[in-house]
This record gives structure tokens, sequence and C-alpha cells, in this order.
């Protein structure tokens, strides 16, 4: 049996036509699944960045079995992509059709396409484990849904040590909330780090790789990420410190086109809880573009 583990691997499941999303807001106090019943409910979810990067790929898949008789799939990536314009749900929405092609059940063409994605994430750490140095310090930002578990099992199998710093990402704090939640929890050595205390270790010495996930990636090996993938890359290039992105389906396409996601300015503002005053502003664009010169290299599934 696997020795590590994390909910945070598969954070969306179906049971009885019911989705359940763990709300990754309320992690690391309390594992709470929300449960999903109709679409508007779905959409919510996704806009409350209750669920990120491979649970809002579950988030589709699900809501395309359970709503298969009130939505067509692509006016479902259509309503997903008006949420979140940097993520390809209309991608998602082809592949699927594509393995219904092979299977007349949706639930059979969902199922077969998370145990396929599940193997090539595998297969991606693979790759990237034999290429990270020994020992491996690593600096990660956001959160890749559990991968960095295996990415740990992968540098073991080759005999190399690992250790993980891991920012802390404002506003919404999914490296304290996930990645160092979930490493600490399976006893994977890491350190939290303030976001902009990333000049700081570079300098010293203290980091000797970068890896970060990608929404969105070109044929040319541009990305998009969460908000400061951009200024950890300009970082790294300065001190010569290779920057590896997880890439799936590129596309040719021209980054600078794509909507970034503004999220509401108060988000900023959450470490001060609900009595914030109204008249504080902010401005919080959630993605950032990287381009290719700044990337050592896409690792891709």
């Amino acid at each position: 049996m696997n020795k590590y583990t994390s909910p945070l691997l598969f954070p969306v499941r179906l049971e009885n036509d019911i989705i359940l999303v763990l709300d990754e807001i309320r992690l690391p106090f309390e594992e709470v699944f929300i449960p999903i019943r109709k679409i508007n409910e779905a959409i919510k979810i996704l806009y409350e960045m209750r669920t990120r990067a491979f649970g809002q790929v579950l988030l589709f898949f699900y809501s395309a079995v359970i709503f298969k008789n009130k939505v067509p799939l692509d006016e479902l990536a259509s309503k997903f992509n008006k949420i979140r314009p940097t993520f390809d749900f209309p991608l998602l929405a082809e592949l699927l059709k594509e393995r219904l092609k092979k299977t007349k059940s949706i639930e059979v063409a969902v199922n077969d396409l998370i145990l396929y994605f599940d193997t090539l994430r595998r297969a991606r750490m693979k790759k990237l484990a034999k290429i990270l140095p020994n020992p491996a310090n690593i600096l990660t930002i956001c959160n890749v849904n559990g991968e960095l578990i295996y990415l740990y099992e992968e540098l073991k199998n080759f005999k190399k040590e690992a250790f993980f710093y891991i920012l802390e990402t404002r506003p919404y704090l999914q490296g304290t909330r996930l990645t160092f939640w979930e490493l600490r929890k399976n006893n994977i050595p890491a350190k939290l780090i303030c976001d902009n205390q990333i000049a700081t270790l570079m300098k010293k010495g203290l980091i000797n790789s970068v890896v970060c996930g990608a929404d969105r990636v070109t044929k040319k090996g541009d990305i998009i990420n969460k908000i400061g993938t951009y200024p950890l890359a300009r970082l790294a290039k300065y001190f010569n410190i290779p920057f590896y992105a997880l890439t799936q389906y590129p596309k040719d396409i021209d980054v600078d086109t794509i909507q970034i996601e503004e999220r509401p300015k108060d988000e900023v503002f959450m470490f001060l809880g609900k009595n914030h005053s109204s008249i504080i502003e902010a401005i919080y664009p959630s993605f950032d573009i990287t381009k290719n010169e700044f990337i050592t290299q896409c690792i891709e599934i």
C-alpha cells in the first residue's frame, strides 16, 4: 500500500449522484466536503475558490455526469470558462467527447479519463525527479493537488534527498492551507516561507530548483499560472536556478489575449476577518503570464 496519501490528490468525488467537494478554504483546520446537487452550486464553488487545480478538472467531469440531461458539454464548458477564463474547460469537453466515442456511458468515460490523468501525473513526476539535483531543495508556489507527494516518492526511488520550501501564496494562502499541510501530514520535510522572502533564500543558496503548476501553456512554452509565478521565474533566472513548469496539452495560442481573472478586492484583506473596513481599496489579478524565456523546461503529462 502507498505510504503517502493526501485528500488533495482527488479533492472532488462523486457519490450517489452527489458531487462532494473538499472545501480547501477550511483547510488545514477542517476536512469538510461540500455537497453539490445543482449546476449553479458547482459554478458557485468554482467562483469561491473552494477547489482549484485538479479539483476543478474533477468538478467539471463529475458535473458532466450528473447534469448530462440538463446541460450539453459545450454549454457546461462555457459556464465554467466564464468563471475561470484562464483554464481550458473547452479542452476537457473535447477530451470527454473523444472518450465517449469509445464508450456510450459518460460515467465510464469520466472514470477512464480520471485514471488516465492520474497515471500521467505520476509519470510527469518521475520525469521531473530524474532531472532534479541531489539533494533537491525545491521551492514551490500555489498547489498542484498532491503531485509533490508523487514527486517525493520518485525522488526517493532515485535515491535522492528532497526538501521543500513552500510559499504561503497570498491572499488565499494555498501554500499554507494545502501544500505545506499535506507535506507535513506525510512527514515530508518542508518549511513554509512568506512570499516576500524568495530573493533572500535564493541569494543564500538554500534553493536549487523551482517547481510550479500551469493552468495554460502555449506550444512556445509560455504559461499562465497563479499570480506570483512571473516574479518567481524572474528571480530564478537572475540567480541561475532551474525553473520547471508542470504543464499539459500545449496549444498554439497567444497568452496575452487570454482574460486574466480579476478577483474581488476585499479578498486581499481576508486576513482581517469579516470586520475590515469597506473603504479599503486593493487590486487582485489572480493569475499572471510567464514567457518561455524564464522557464528552464516544461514537464508535460
